[in-house]
């Protein structure tokens, strides 16, 4: 790999870094002027969407601007000249060695190739399959014990990208049994995978709803509470009956209940009021405050009434009961 593209890459890495925090700047200002009739995280979440297209339009523009150090090439124009082989070297460079990881422009001249030879999709298909196998996934399988482990995976995450644009979901069963292989995960494990895994909903609801039934003894704890959180992704963009089933049956399993609360609420199906009202009332003498609160934002974001459920805290019952007072979002933070 040549020192030239090396500085192009770092320049870009820093200029992108640039874009990326001005915009964040920008949106803790727009966050000041949130619209009355919005939800804070709902409005927060949008905004940083916003911020996510605005800084890949910047870098796009980066990205096809011409470089000396290329000889007057631009990036995009000197990925499209390199060999397979060089294209990978550099986008596994770019995986432990740039913040922003690797540049659109190099998986578009790794797709562009694969897609006028079989041998080349292939030989892209196996070299993420060998990655994602042979990397560590917790900090205890690092072969090397200087290495860093969150920098050691993104090249993992690299090839998910890679397998994703690809629109080769092989993998996907892999992955979530590695992924639950194990009792806990980093949480940039868990969203490396995942929009790898939500990619190929046809495969990977039926399986993760195999999973949950399979395991539902357990407490679902773990990476089944993340589970459960992509499955919920899934579904609030691809709604099924499968999926809310599947959601109110992790609610009855899980220990930690607030996970299921939050996925319930997200998918947004008003079918699960009832189920959450009796709960709580069934269970007003030990249920915690965390999720007594989660359930009562839920039911409040599904539409439904809660000036019938009683108050196991007080704190329900001294502002249903104050003059004038207004419904409450009660999420607690």
């Amino acid at each position: 790999m040549e020192d030239n593209i090396k500085k192009v890459l770092a320049k870009y890495d820093e200029l992108a870094q640039l874009v990326l925090d001005q915009k964040m700047d920008e949106l803790e200002d727009k966050m000041q002027e949130i619209p009355e009739d919005s939800d804070e995280l709902s409005y927060e979440a949008y905004l940083q969407s916003l911020v996510m297209e605005e800084t890949n339009a910047q870098t796009a523009l980066m990205e096809d601007q011409e470089d000396e150090l290329l000889d007057g090439m631009s990036m995009r124009d000197y990925f499209v000249g390199l060999s397979v082989d060089e294209l990978l070297e550099i986008m596994e460079y770019c995986a432990v060695t740039l913040d922003r990881g690797m540049p659109a422009s190099l998986i578009d001249a790794l797709i562009e190739k694969a897609e006028i030879s079989d041998d080349t999709y292939y030989k892209l298909i196996n070299f993420s399959k060998s990655t994602i196998e042979n990397a560590a996934w917790i900090e205890d399988e690092l072969k090397d014990e200087d290495a860093i482990f969150e920098i050691e995976f993104t090249k993992v995450k690299s090839c998910l990208d890679l397998l994703t644009r690809l629109h080769d979901g092989s993998l996907v069963v892999a992955c979530i049994d590695r992924f639950l292989s194990y009792p806990q995960t980093r949480d940039f494990v868990a969203d490396s995978i995942a929009d790898y895994v939500q990619a190929f909903s046809a495969i990977s609801v039926p399986y993760i709803i195999e999973q949950l039934k399979k395991n539902e003894e357990s407490g679902l704890e773990g990476p089944f509470e993340d589970l459960v959180i992509i499955l919920s992704r899934i579904g609030t963009a691809e709604p099924s009956e499968d999926i809310y089933l599947a959601l109110k049956h992790a609610f009855r399993y899980m220990k930690n209940k607030v996970y299921a609360v939050i996925c319930i609420a997200d998918y947004g199906d008003g079918r699960a009021i009832p189920m959450l009202k009796g709960y709580v009332n069934r269970n007003k003498d030990t249920i915690e405050r965390d999720l007594f609160y989660e359930i009562m934002s839920a039911v409040q974001n599904l539409g439904g009434d809660i000036s019938d459920i009683e108050d196991p805290f007080g704190d329900f019952d001294k502002k249903k009961n104050m003059p004038g007072a207004a419904p409450t979002n009660y999420r607690k933070d």
